[in-house]
């Protein structure tokens, strides 16, 4: 996540707002899902009956119809669909971390949060629980909780992004010091953790500010910060080393794939919007580029890139989408009309997106099927929301 284009963990609760031109307003159909065609009318799409397929499952379609591709990339149903949480069906819960109420779910594991803790930001799961990043105070910082097991560990104040390797055997988050009105000081330190053994490496930085860890990978942590000019920087860090390297062929980074092998580099930005480059980080060459999505998630071993709006201002998304991690074209997008707000988004594999999402004053989990475009509840519709600082639902990593 990059700050100029979406928010990091530690505001994750506080989203910014798409401002995308052509929205297709949802129809007003008993189909969950509708796409605009050409001349401009919907056509309904239904959505998802049951749990969503694992990612070796085909979608069905009519007999005798060939699969539609788009870049190389296969797919069935319209491209442009339209978001209603209250007419999604009912699926499996989220496979991935994600917080309900003052519960945080992993895998099938659960544990309980006590109220003092305040409102959760982010959840990076662990090999044995997850760091959980909350708010205590509601002037405070973030402070990071370890949880192993289901029992509380330490705590660590002033966290401001925290995210683990896929395989879950490490993490690494930053401690943010600010001043008395919350401004962030030109200092930081970064650090590594061995899940299992609870091992650390720490890095100081000194002259730079708002750190986000972008990918973690065995002992080697990918995270970007931003010097006085507000020059922001793509760095990597092995455990134990005493200075990072940069990574010059990503200036400007949103997101860097859990295997290190890419990376989604900010190339331009404007007024109404930016353009996104994806590079092969070892080649140092660019793959493709986009200027109608930002960047958000690249997730490894899957064949598309997560994408949101390339222009962001205000309360909640309008809008997210399924790129085709090949050629960059939009194999789905997904808007919330005038009536859904997309506040995050989250690959749950390499197939399905997560979506934490409000309507009508309430919030919902979805799943959406990257391939198809089908999307259904994960975790149903609760009174609550962001704007009313009582959202029943936060996702995490």
């Amino acid at each position: 996540m990059n700050r100029s284009i979406k928010l990091a963990g530690l505001v994750a609760s506080v989203s910014v707002a798409a401002v995308v031109a052509g929205i297709v307003v949802a129809a007003q159909q008993t189909p969950t899902l509708a796409s605009a065609s050409g001349d401009g009318t919907l056509k309904p799409i239904d959505s998802a009956t049951k749990p969503a397929p694992k990612p070796s499952t085909t979608p069905s379609r009519p007999p005798g119809t060939a699969p539609a591709t788009t870049g190389g990339v296969s797919s069935s149903g319209p491209v442009k669909l339209t978001l209603d949480l209250s007419k999604l069906k009912q699926g499996a819960a989220p496979a991935g971390s994600y917080v309900d109420g003052r519960t945080v779910h992993v895998g099938g594991n659960k544990f309980t949060l006590p109220a003092t803790d305040g409102p959760v930001w982010d959840v990076a799961r662990t090999s044995t629980g997850a760091l959980v990043l909350h708010r205590p105070t509601e002037n405070g910082n973030a402070v990071l909780t370890t949880w192993t097991n289901g029992s509380r560990g330490e705590s660590v104040k002033d966290v401001s992004t925290v995210l683990s390797s896929a395989d879950r055997s490490s993490s690494a988050y930053a401690v943010q010091p600010t001043n008395a009105d919350g401004t962030e000081l030109p200092r930081f330190t970064l650090v590594w953790r061995d899940n299992p053994s609870g091992e650390k490496y720490t890095l100081q930085r000194n002259g730079e500010y708002g750190p986000i860890v972008l990918a973690v990978q065995g002992s080697e942590v990918y995270f970007s910060a931003s010097n006085k000019s507000e020059k922001q920087t793509l760095y990597k860090w092995t455990a134990g080393d005493d200075a990072p390297k940069p990574i010059s062929a990503v200036p400007a980074p949103s997101a860097v794939s859990s295997n290190l092998e890419l990376a989604a580099s900010i190339v331009s930005t404007t007024d109404d919007g930016s353009c996104t480059a994806l590079i092969e980080v070892a080649a140092a060459t660019k793959r493709w580029k986009t200027c109608d999505y930002a960047v958000d998630e690249l997730f490894a071993g899957s064949a598309y890139a997560l994408g949101g709006p390339a222009y962001r201002d205000g309360y909640g998304d309008g809008l997210f989408a399924a790129l085709d991690l090949k050629t960059g074209k939009t194999v789905h997008e997904w808007s919330g009309a005038n009536a859904v707000a997309i506040i995050s988004t989250a690959m749950e594999d390499a197939d399905h997106i997560l979506v934490l999402a409000e309507q009508g004053g309430k919030t919902a989990i979805a799943r959406c099927d990257a391939k198809s475009g089908a999307c259904e509840l994960a975790a149903p519709l609760k009174k609550g929301t962001g704007d009313e600082d009582n959202r029943p639902y936060q996702l995490g990593h």
